[in-house]
């Protein structure tokens, strides 16, 4: 089966893509992201790396690191199912990197003068890695994720 992709072309700092991981929404800002892919079958594994990392894919003549943060922060059971999804990403250092999550979910206007500070609130992800969250208009919590911490190069080397 290939990989299913979907382009994002966005520049707008105030629109996010959301997505969720176990029980909880998690948005990355638009602008760092460069497509959207169902979770590819044919990941080629690496040797002596953290159980987080999955391994490698080719996108395009690109080889990009596949890793699973469902595993990293321990967000419940993982399935592996056709709501799957991979998020690749384009870091400050011009590095893509694809991150496994649960569903990719929408995008959204977020206006980040009511975000919240992140204190260890009850997400499974450590506040580190987070940049705070807002409430929605339903009420519910949205967790604005650092992709630039959660995918550090230090933080690939830790088990």
């Amino acid at each position: 089966m290939a990989v299913e992709e979907q382009v994002i072309n966005s520049t707008n700092p105030s629109e996010y893509m959301t997505f969720i991981l176990g029980e909880m929404k998690y948005a990355i800002e638009l602008p760092k992201i460069r497509e959207i892919l169902t979770y590819p079958e044919m990941i080629t594994g690496l040797p002596n790396t953290t159980d987080w990392v999955k391994g490698l894919i080719n996108l395009r003549g690109e080889v990009v690191p596949i890793l699973d943060v469902r595993i990293k922060f321990n967000t419940g059971e993982l399935i592996y199912d056709e709501n799957t999804a991979v998020i690749a990403v384009i870091t400050d250092d011009n590095r893509m990197i694809g991150i496994v999550v649960d569903k990719v979910d929408d995008v959204q206007k977020i206006d980040i003068t009511y975000l919240s500070p992140v204190s260890n609130m009850g997400s499974a992800i450590p506040s580190k890695y987070l940049k705070g969250f807002v409430r929605l208009e339903d009420n519910q919590m949205l967790v604005i994720m650092d992709i630039e911490t959660v995918v550090h190069k230090e933080e690939l080397l830790k088990s």
